[in-house]
């Protein structure tokens, strides 16, 4: 097998890495951002109201721009109930992944978290690329925007799909031991 293809289809090194930011950067933007189109107005102090305010006109995106279809409110309810959670739990595992079990229930959790995001961003892609608001430009900026959280959830499918142990380094320590 490819060692390369090996440690890009793991949670090691750069790649956890990269996940790691994506989930502590991810936080902020679903409680401070997103949560805003469910949670009271009164949660949110006016800084925060401008900022969305700021980048829903901006980028015209309107997704983020109220009355909010009920659709995306359901699915930054799921996002905020269900996904905050695990990607407190992904931090803490991606930082403590030499004593997590990457082929027990982080990697269940990471194939659960990872196939509700795919199936979340489908529709909020589609909306975004087919409505006759935007202009191309807006188009192509919004999927900019959005498209990560399309990918990584995607790449963490398919991690723990391809793997018994989503920390390839921690299994090869594991078989090293036993052999």
């Amino acid at each position: 097998s490819n060692p390369f293809l090996s440690k890009m289809l793991s949670l090691t090194g750069a790649t956890r890495t990269a996940f790691l930011i994506f989930f502590i950067s991810h936080v902020p933007i679903t409680l401070l951002m997103n949560g805003q189109t469910t949670l009271p107005e009164a949660m949110f102090p006016d800084v925060l109201r401008g900022l969305l305010s700021f980048y829903a006109t901006q980028f015209n995106d309107t997704l983020m721009t109220a009355p909010f279809d009920i659709w995306f409110e359901s699915f930054v309810v799921c996002e905020v109930l269900l996904q905050v959670p695990f990607f407190i739990y992904a931090i803490k595992s991606l930082v403590n992944w030499q004593t997590t079990d990457g082929s027990g229930r982080f990697r269940t959790a990471c194939l659960i978290y990872g196939a509700h995001a795919v199936t979340t961003l489908i529709p909020i892609l589609a909306e975004t690329i087919f409505n006759n608001v935007n202009s191309l430009t807006e188009k192509c900026i919004l999927v900019g925007f959005y498209l990560p959280y399309l990918i990584f959830p995607a790449y963490l499918v398919l991690i723990a799909a391809t793997n018994d142990n989503v920390f390839l380094e921690q299994s090869e320590t594991i078989k090293a031991k036993v052999a």
